[in-house]
């Protein structure tokens, strides 16, 4: 079974929703096409830059003390020459525009302040200031240490992107990988002091960092994003686009439109000037609220992934991932409602106004398209086998070279997967409305990978012993899962089928 199957077989969405306006999405397919590249990959770069452009003046309240902002962490996950580079160039050059701009502008203020007069009485002559040049002001930086990382921060709290071209070198602990902690922290965008021996004591403070990061990493090296010592929540915060799919390379079609190209222009460059142009600003600063119908899009999609956490049969360890993609979802309903505004939707001097539910839906199908994308990406989490780090599951630890301890953790091991078998067989049921199914039938969805049909069979017979569903065949190949029983007195004791539908 491909993963595109497999995906929807879960009810995920296998291709980017329209998430911009019509414009910006014809934008979108023309980078495709005009790159040779899938179509969702332009999805990565476009996020970016408009959570870059946005800036740390936008902000949302999404409930009393929750406020979020919409700096996002992206990855485009391909090989070698997969047409990332034009890309890049094609959808960040408003940055490096503005960026220009404002080196510009800075240049011009150190000239006006260069001299100044040395003498008390006013009539001397104009002397250079002592002193360097301060730092010029920067956007996006593409080869970038922490620690400088931070500095640059602290010169230019509007925005930041990090275009890092291999993301792989800032997981890898004897290069960038100390840094692991600093990166999940600014994604939070909470208040960050740095205090280093090394640097004689001096001190950094950050009280509301924003960063974007955006980059590319091969598949052959996610690895290097986590390790068997345990995962610090750092590829949770990654959005990823690109499936394992190959394709044919075709030669770039010439679909570069400018009007289109213009259309992009003139988004981002209102929202690079959001507080100046949105009619809502106070003291700078533009800040939504989510409307009670947005909250409850978010809190849905939240039950959602429970539901399928549990179905897919996550481990534990790892359901964290609920909570990451439910903060993905209320920062791209929060970018949502900028590029709305920014093409112009409500008006050419408008407020950005409270996020809605079109705003919270729309984020929520494109937070479970990211989810498709992380369960394509990290196969080994389908079945709930693997133990919080490395240890066995039912194990509080690894058994070493006990003979004794090494048969009970695979007897543990071995019982623990069979009960997760069965709680995801019948959660799949349930979701789907399921009544009689045939072994191979089941085995066919592509749910219940790696199980094969003689530990599904066992998952049913546990059922069948236990009073939750019956046997329809001789052969124990057709199984009915009893639907849940009313609470009264009579069926309280025994369950009651219900209509056979065969799958």
């Amino acid at each position: 079974m491909t993963d595109r199957d497999f995906l929807c077989r879960l009810g995920l969405p296998v291709e980017f929703p329209n998430f911009f306006s019509p414009q910006l999405e014809q934008y979108r397919r023309s980078l495709a096409e005009a790159a040779d590249t899938p179509d969702e990959y332009g999805v990565a770069y476009m996020l970016a830059a408009g959570a870059t452009a946005a800036g740390a003046n936008v902000s949302a309240c999404v409930q009393h003390g929750w406020y979020v902002r919409a700096n996002l962490f992206v990855a485009v996950v391909g090989p070698k020459g997969s047409g990332k580079t034009p890309l890049r160039n094609k959808v960040l050059a408003p940055l490096v525009k503005h960026e220009e701009e404002l080196q510009e502008q800075a240049a011009v203020d150190f000239d006006d302040d260069e001299y100044e007069d040395d003498d008390e009485d006013g009539e001397g002559t104009a002397v250079r200031r002592r002193g360097s040049k301060p730092p010029e002001p920067c956007v996006i930086v593409n080869d970038c240490t922490g620690p400088a990382v931070l500095r640059l921060l602290e010169h230019n709290p509007r925005q930041l992107l990090a275009n890092i071209d291999e993301l792989s070198t800032m997981a890898i602990r004897n290069t960038g990988g100390t840094d692991r902690q600093m990166w999940c922290e600014l994604y939070d965008g909470h208040r960050r002091r740095q205090q280093r021996a090394s640097a004689g004591g001096l001190s950094v403070t950050l009280v509301a960092p924003y960063l974007s990061i955006l980059g590319g990493i091969q598949p052959d090296l996610l690895k290097c994003m986590y390790g068997s010592r345990g995962d610090d929540g750092f590829f949770d915060r990654l959005l990823l686009v690109g499936d394992r799919g190959t394709r044919e390379a075709e030669w770039p079609r010439d679909a570069d439109d400018p009007v289109l190209n213009a259309a992009w222009a003139a988004a981002m460059e209102r929202l690079l000037h959001m507080e100046q142009l949105a009619t809502d600003v106070i003291g700078e600063q533009v800040e939504a609220r989510f409307t009670p119908d947005a909250v409850e899009e978010c809190r849905q999609l939240m039950l959602r992934l429970n539901e399928l956490v549990s179905l897919i049969g996550v481990p534990d360890t790892q359901r964290g991932i609920v909570k990451k993609l439910v903060q993905h979802a209320v920062k791209l309903a929060l970018l949502h409602r900028c590029f709305r505004w920014a093409a112009g939707e409500f008006g050419e001097n408008a407020p950005l106004g409270d996020i809605d539910a079109n705003d919270a839906a729309t984020a929520c199908e494109a937070t479970l398209f990211f989810f498709g994308r992380w369960l394509i990406w990290r196969p080994e989490l389908r079945g709930g086998n693997a133990g919080m780090g490395g240890a066995p599951v039912g194990l509080a630890g690894l058994p070493g070279v006990d003979p004794a301890l090494q048969t009970l953790a695979e007897t543990a091991a071995g019982a623990q997967s069979g009960i997760r078998l069965i709680e995801r067989l019948v959660r799949y049921l349930r979701s789907r409305n399921v009544g009689l199914v045939s072994m191979p039938a089941l085995l066919a969805t592509g749910v219940f990978t790696p199980a094969v049909v003689e530990e599904l069979r066992n998952a049913c017979l546990w059922l069948v012993d236990n009073r939750h569903g019956e046997w329809t065949g001789p052969h124990k190949d057709d199984f009915q899962l009893f639907e849940i029983a009313k609470p009264t007195a009579k069926n309280r004791r025994q369950g009651r089928a219900i209509k056979a539908v065969r799958i």
